[in-house]
């Protein structure tokens, strides 16, 4: 067939059989020993994440300074390619804002400021007490945190600069371009470069199969809790598998239907169920809670972004399950968002796409978390609803689904709930797929609807495999160990674009003051001949 051959004829084998080898080994591995891979998986989220925390909090917080540079920066004004951006502005935020935070904001949302009330996080812990009133305002303060302006270092870190090489410079559409400061444009192709782009495969398979496995988990978890039923592991592989079916009709849509259309519709979804929690919920404590948590995210910014719990296992197991894990699923998910990002900012400057990031992808965070997270609590503390109940009945799925059906009018804002689930996890399948693909062809714009159908199913089969055996565990297990290699590279990547703007366009900038300082000289120094003015 001659899209089977076209296939063929695309891919780069290295990354491509490197990742399909060891995709289709850890869930041979799983089937074959299910008891051995279950208790490495257990080891790993702490003992990696543990012995990994310097590694994760300080490279998030190196991104973070380095961006922040690159934004407030002359070098924030220079354009990622010529001509005028290529999506709108509404269009580019939905769609940067689903792909950078997806299945993450629904899950999480209804359900994180819930876990910290329960059990307060230790920066906090010497001074609240848990389910207490003053416990309200550090949960929704840690849960804005996890999802502030550090959750975009790691995308920003590889996405700024594969945008500036490949769009001024023409290099290959792949995270390795990133790298082009330190390797050099011909090294690219290199043992090196190779490297690079393979671990980007073996990391982006890890994070967004944690993504998948999450929302599937509030799939599943919310079948339960409205019919009772309980799925068992072949039915749990087919469901998500179902799921996978899913958002590769989006694949084949293409990223301009496909993409930003879920992404607009995304963004409408979630600004009505916001309004609705908002106004049914106790406003006042809600707003209240929300600024507080501000001030208090802005007091607290470094001591929770270093916090490592060192001197107490109790504490160190709590940074490895929220914080470590957090900032090693977003530098997981560095490679596809990064490259997605890149791919959709063409025509915007650099000051402009950190802008975004940092800005309003923080405000739009900040209002979800602080609304929906802080009405939670809330509802949960006075008595209205007991979520945690349901929680620990259910599941950690089912919080969203408890929190929006004790509204009036609660079906339909549970059915609106599955389905902003549904169609989050399309967009990021849909934009991990493409970056999948892109990694796979040695950097081609538009890889094959086929080769984007076969990364979704690989996907889905690893998601399945690590709910089945652990969970959140194994979900929060599988990006911390994917996601080390890759801090490195980030930090490598955005470091190397800085330096490479301070010389090139720093020297360009001396050219040009040198170049007008001599035509000014020229100007106004007085030609001579032989010491006699020249008339």
């Amino acid at each position: 067939m001659q899209v089977w051959r076209d296939f063929r004829n695309e891919v780069d084998r290295v990354p491509f059989l490197i990742g399909v080898v060891i995709t289709l080994g850890f869930v041979s591995w799983a089937a074959l020993d299910t008891e051995t891979v279950a208790s490495w998986i257990g080891w790993a989220q702490f003992t990696v994440g543990e012995h990994l925390a310097w590694l994760y909090l300080g490279s998030v917080l190196a991104m973070l300074i380095f961006a922040g540079y690159l934004m407030i920066s002359k070098y924030g004004k220079i354009r990622l390619g010529e001509g005028p951006p290529e999506y709108g502005t509404f269009a580019y935020f939905a769609m940067f804002f689903s792909a950078g935070l997806s299945a993450g904001i629904v899950f999480f949302g209804p359900a994180e400021a819930l876990w910290h009330y329960e059990a307060v996080p230790p920066v906090f812990g010497d001074t609240v007490g848990a389910e207490t009133t003053e416990a309200i305002v550090p949960a929704v303060t840690y849960s804005v945190f996890h999802y502030g302006v550090s959750a975009w270092a790691g995308y920003l870190a590889i996405g700024i600069p594969v945008a500036y090489f490949a769009y001024r410079y023409d290099a290959p559409f792949r995270v390795s371009t990133a790298l082009l400061p330190v390797l050099g444009r011909e090294n690219l192709d290199g043992v090196i470069g190779r490297t690079v782009d393979t671990l980007a495969v073996v990391a982006t398979i890890g994070g967004i199969a944690t993504g998948l496995g999450f929302i599937s988990l509030q799939l599943l978890d919310g079948v339960t809790l409205q019919t009772g039923y309980e799925f068992s592991n072949l039915e749990t592989v087919l469901a998500i598998t179902a799921i996978t079916v899913l958002f590769t009709i989006s694949v084949v849509a293409g990223i301009s239907r496909g993409i930003r259309r879920l992404s607009g519709f995304n963004v409408i979804i979630m600004s009505l169920l916001l309004i609705v929690v908002l106004v049914g919920g106790p406003t006042i404590n809600i707003l209240n809670t929300g600024i507080s948590a501000v001030g208090t995210y802005i007091n607290h910014f470094f001591e929770m972004s270093l916090f490592t719990g060192v001197g107490s296992e109790a504490d160190t197991g709590w940074a490895a399950s929220w914080t470590v894990f957090y900032w090693a699923w977003w530098i997981a998910w560095a490679p596809f968002v990064g490259l997605f990002l890149a791919r959709i900012s063409k025509g915007r400057t650099i000051r402009s796409v950190i802008g975004t990031a940092f800005v309003t992808m923080t405000i739009i965070s900040l209002l979800w978390f602080s609304v929906v997270g802080g009405g939670s609590v809330w509802m949960q503390h006075t008595g209205a609803v007991d979520i945690l109940q349901a929680i620990n009945t259910h599941g950690e799925g089912v919080s969203g689904y408890v929190l929006f059906g004790a509204f009036p009018g609660g079906e339909i804002w549970q059915a609106l709930f599955f389905v902003l689930v549904v169609t989050f996890f399309a967009t990021s399948a849909d934009s991990s797929t493409l970056a999948l693909g892109m990694l796979t062809t040695g950097g081609k714009m538009t890889p094959s609807s086929i080769n984007r159908v076969f990364w979704s199913v690989l996907q889905g089969m690893v998601a399945s495999v690590l709910v089945v055996l652990g969970g959140v565990t194994a979900l929060r297990s599988s990006v911390i160990v994917t996601g080390a290699p890759f801090a490195i590279v980030c930090i490598v990547a955005i470091s190397g674009l800085a330096w490479w703007l301070r010389n090139k366009h720093g020297k360009e900038e001396k050219e040009n003051i040198s170049g007008r300082s001599e035509v000014d000289h020229k100007q106004t120094t007085p030609a001579t001949d032989g010491g006699r003015d020249i008339e």
